[in-house]
């Protein structure tokens, strides 16, 4: 516990009351003075409104007198006038100036008595008095309407007033009668209480158009009668005058008095009488105006006519009587003055003579005050150093720890003796470059922030934040104060935040974040770059829907964040609006975050780009769409090698015996010209059946190296034949050898499906086709050559002049099926089969067309050295004299019109055959006469035995027995199961009309050359 200090010694206090007492008594007699002064000027004021109020009681009372000695005239007026007119009555009021002399005035009227039976005279008698209108009152009447015993009428009144014109006093719904018949009987002035006048009753109500209205009776002579009976008997009428009681008051009340008084006047009679009795008050004329509680007042009484008035009149609320003059003010200020400074002279004697005093009380006073300020300021400083929750040290410049409270042994794990003999040394990790940093700082300006590691009692380091301040303390030496913090925690989080905002940066992903009013609040790199927001630019005012386009804003605002809200998470397909304007589909997903207590407190959306999903998508559909069309083509093609099998079976048949038949007829035969078109016809059959194959693969490929020109030569002879003459073909073959890797029968192929199309395009089928070969090199870049890389080739061009091809025509010329012919005039194959070919001898071709202007089609193939290359291939009819010498050549085929047909051949060209109808009859035939066969042709597809399969069972039972296999069509599959069983030839049936017999004879002359052993196979 700390002494309680000493107080001060205390001052001595002699004379320090007496500046008081003099102040107090030149106040007092200042405020005496002043008092007397103000009670005899409100004296002096109080007079003053008495006079005041006496005048204006005596105006008001002259006032309303005067306006009662109008009666008489008018009274004797209307006695001298029986039959009064209009024009009389108002020159007489206009005369005696009425309104201009009284304020106030409304009206005056005479009003005529009538019994019952004189109504109708009467208003006959208004209706046409002239003497004012030209027209009279031919609208006047009685009000109210009804037949009474007697009337009042009002027959004349200045100023004129529709409303009192004709009204009838004696009104039954009105109490006007007996006031009226008051003053028929008194003979004298009557007054009426506080009323609204005729012309005021169904206007607006308001109480400043109070009247009163003061009457006199009228008699036939200006005597009155003397009795009451005779008065009453003799009345012809009444006379009066009305006026409005706030004019009379105004008029009455002295200029720059109504600021002041508030005037209240009541009809005492009416007020006897429980009748509305408020003649005037101010209130009528201000609103504001109220009578004061404290003030001075007076009561009179004022006789109107016979009734009387009491009049009130007292000082407003708020009005002063008197107003201090600036004389009372500066006699108030002057005695203020004088007292003070009387006062004031007198303290400062008094100060004067305790001034040593205070200066020796002060100084000890000054003293005990630093002992007390040191005393609290360590108090303090010890509470806030033992219960601060930041661990603070108490250090020298050197390091030394002079103090350390609770938190910083806590931190530190050390007792404060041992963090003494630590030293600040002791506990910073001397790794840490920033400890330079920080002590330095602290030398150069005395404080110093930041960061640093620091080392805990068991050897951990933690992160710390540290304040660091100078200061001198009370024994005059520098000592530094040091507040530790651990922010380990705080720094995890950090870095902890720091990677996820770079994960959720580095995702490509739409991240963003919204609180729950749906305003966003984060959004990752990503999302920035699609909405075109900088990395550094603040988040504009953006809602949750912004984002996106309507549809699917509408979607995310009524499906997509009211199941978040229920489920906590929604996941489905929208569109975000990029900043370009483009519309990129993602995959969203909105989640719910809640608190402890359930409450949203975000919204989070995650959005993924599914453009190359889609993309991959629609190039899966195509290759889905590619495969389905290959599929197609293979299924065509299977169908297609089907029926080329039968259909060659029919072929050969076909043309074998039209060979046969133009043989044995005449060649001036009339017959041979129809053989001849069958037989063209024919031969056009079988070489769709080839296109048919070489589009679907089915014919096998020996692509050798040889010579182009012969190939074309030979295409373009057997083209001639088909050509109408009409068509001129031309042919510009290079001379200089040019060779290639290719089919032979391919490239006639292309020759005659190039040709044929060009022949169908000239118009009317009258044109010319120009087919050139030569040798071309292609430079990188060459437009003219299309997509041929760079190389020597053999170029091989048809050339029509026919109607050539659009830009979309030309686009689809290759694809399989694709033809401008009409139905039934095109397959769609030539140039599809065209395409294929040249693509697979590794080829290229350039179409050049224009409607109008004719077509070029160039074919690129590359050129090859010609060593090694094939013999050349005789030209058509090459083989026909080659004729047997009698061999016995074994036949077998299961189709027997083919059989026949191919027998005759055979023997025609000079062989003997024994024809079988399948492959076992034939290995029959050959174990019955052993050596008795020189060679053997069979169909490759028959029942039982296939052609393959009796050629391996020859081989072991008659070895080096020659054999040819025919088919419909042939695969390499076929060839190469052919050429391993020793097979001399595989020979299409389409041919076997033109190589038949020279298959037969090579085979045979083959064999005899081996010395009966099987050469390599060759396809006829």
């Amino acid at each position: 516990m700390h002494a309680v200090p000493a107080s001060d010694p205390p001052a001595p206090r002699s004379g320090h009351w007496l500046p008081l007492l003099v102040l107090f008594i030149g106040l007092a007699l200042t405020a005496a003075f002043a008092a007397w002064s103000w009670q005899r000027e409100r004296s002096e004021e109080l007079a003053r409104f008495d006079r005041r109020v006496d005048r204006f009681t005596q105006m008001l009372g002259s006032l309303v007198q005067s306006y009662i000695d109008t009666l008489p005239g008018l009274r004797v007026f209307d006695a001298s006038n029986a039959n009064l007119s209009d024009a009389a009555f108002s020159q007489y009021v206009e005369a005696i100036s009425l309104q201009r002399r009284f304020p106030g005035l409304a009206l005056t009227f005479v009003a005529e008595r009538l019994h019952g039976h004189e109504l109708a005279g009467f208003v006959r008698s208004v209706r046409e008095d002239r003497s004012r209108r030209p027209d009279g009152h031919p609208g006047f009447d009685v009000r109210p309407p009804g037949q009474r015993a007697q009337h009042m009428v009002i027959r004349h009144v200045q100023p004129a007033d529709d409303g009192a014109f004709g009204y009838d006093l004696y009104d039954p719904t009105q109490n006007y009668r007996p006031e009226v018949d008051a003053a028929l009987r008194d003979g004298g002035y009557v007054a009426t209480g506080p009323i609204l006048l005729a012309r005021d009753r169904f206007g607006p109500k308001s109480p400043e158009r109070t009247s009163v209205v003061i009457r006199a009776a009228t008699y036939p002579t200006v005597l009155v009668p003397e009795s009451e009976q005779e008065r009453e008997r003799l009345a012809e009428g009444v006379v009066g005058i009305a006026f409005r009681t706030a004019e009379l008051v105004r008029s009455a009340i002295p200029p720059g008095l109504e600021r002041y008084l508030h005037v209240r006047i009541a009809d005492q009679r009416a007020a006897a009488a429980g009748q509305p009795a408020e003649v005037f008050d101010s209130a009528w004329l201000d609103p504001q105006a109220t009578a004061s509680a404290s003030g001075p007042q007076q009561r009179l009484t004022l006789n109107v006519a016979d009734r009387r008035w009491e009049i009130v009149v007292s000082l407003r609320e708020g009005a002063a009587l008197h107003t201090p003059d600036a004389s009372d003010a500066v006699a108030l200020l002057l005695g203020v003055l004088l007292s003070t400074s009387l006062a004031a002279m007198t303290r400062t004697l008094v100060r004067a003579a305790a001034n040593e005093a205070r200066k020796v009380r002060e100084a000890t006073g000054q003293l005990q005050a630093e002992k007390r300020s040191v005393e609290q300021s360590e108090q303090r400083y010890r509470m806030l150093f033992e219960n601060s929750l930041d661990a603070v040290l108490r250090t020298r410049p050197d390091g030394s720890v002079l103090a350390a409270n609770p938190a910083a042994c806590a931190l530190f794990g050390h007792s404060e003796a041992e963090l003494k003999t630590l030293g600040r040394d002791g506990l910073i990790d001397p790794a840490d470059s920033r400890v330079a940093e920080l002590l330095d700082q602290r030398e150069r300006t005395g404080r110093a922030q930041g960061q640093m590691r620091m080392l805990r009692a068991d050897g951990r380091l933690f992160e710390a934040e540290v304040s660091a301040s100078a200061y001198v303390d009370v024994d005059g030496q520098s000592t530094n104060s040091l507040i530790v913090r651990d922010v380990t925690e705080r720094e995890r989080a950090a870095a902890r935040q720091a990677q996820l905002t770079a994960i959720l940066d580095a995702t490509p992903d739409f991240v963003g974040s919204a609180d729950p009013q749906g305003r966003l609040n984060f959004l990752n790199r990503a999302a920035r770059r699609m909405l075109g927001i900088a990395e550094t630019e603040a988040l504009p005012e953006l809602d949750f829907a912004h984002c996106h386009p309507d549809w699917a804003a509408q979607a995310i605002v009524e499906v997509g964040v009211p199941a978040a809200l229920r489920s906590g998470v929604w996941a489905g397909q929208t569109a975000i609006t990029c900043a370009d304007g483009r519309e990129l589909p993602v995959s969203q997903v909105i989640i719910c975050l809640r608190d402890a207590q359930g409450r949203v407190t975000s919204l989070a959306t995650v959005a993924r780009d599914l453009s190359d999903l889609h993309a991959a998508q629609a190039q899966q559909q195509a290759l889905e769409a590619r495969l389905l069309e290959a599929q197609k083509m293979e299924s065509i093609g299977t169908l297609a090698g089907g029926v080329a099998h039968d259909f060659n079976n029919v072929l050969a048949a076909i043309l074998g015996n039209l060979s046969i038949a133009r043989d044995d007829l005449g060649i001036g035969h009339p017959v041979q010209q129809h053989l001849a078109m069958v037989q063209q016809a024919a031969t056009r059959a079988r070489s769709l059946v080839q296109q048919i194959l070489a589009f679907s693969r089915r014919l096998p490929q020996e692509r050798v190296v040889q010579p182009l020109a012969p190939l074309v030569s030979e295409a373009l002879a057997l083209l001639r034949a088909t050509l109408p003459a009409s068509v001129q073909l031309e042919a510009h073959l290079s001379e200089q050898p040019l060779t290639a890797e290719v089919d032979a029968a391919q490239v006639q192929q292309v020759v005659l499906n190039l040709c044929n199309n060009a022949w169908q395009a000239l118009p009317g089928q009258i044109g010319r086709i120009a087919v050139h070969l030569d040798a071309v090199s292609i430079a990188a870049g060459d437009e003219a050559a299309g997509p041929t890389p760079p190389g020597r080739y053999a170029r091989l061009s048809v050339v029509d002049d026919g109607s050539g091809m659009d830009e979309a025509t030309r686009a689809r010329i290759f694809e399989p099926f694709f033809t401008t012919k009409p139905v039934g005039q095109g397959t769609g194959l030539g140039l599809a089969v065209v395409h294929g070919i040249v693509a697979a001898s590794g080829g290229s071709i350039a179409v050049h067309s224009q409607r109008g202007l004719g077509t070029r089609i160039d074919v690129h193939l590359p050129l090859r050295d010609a060593s090694g290359s094939a013999p050349a291939v005789a030209a058509p009819g090459a083989d026909g004299a080659q004729r047997g010498r009698g061999e016995h050549v074994l036949l077998a085929d299961d189709d027997e019109v083919v059989g026949l047909t191919l027998q005759a051949l055979l023997e025609r060209a000079g062989y003997r055959v024994t024809r079988v109808g399948s492959g076992v009859a034939a290995i029959d035939a050959v174990r019955l006469a052993p050596g008795g066969h020189d060679l053997v042709v069979t169909d490759f597809n028959m029942p039982g035995l296939s052609g393959l399969s009796v050629a391996e069972q020859l081989a072991e039972i008659a070895p080096g027995l020659p054999v040819i296999i025919t088919s419909g069509y042939v695969t390499e599959e076929l060839m190469e199961r052919a050429r391993g069983l020793g097979v001399r030839a595989v020979l299409l049936k389409e041919h076997s009309l033109e190589r038949l017999a020279r298959s037969v004879r090579e085979s045979l002359a083959g064999a005899a050359a081996d010395g009966d052993t099987p050469a390599g196979v060759s396809r006829a």
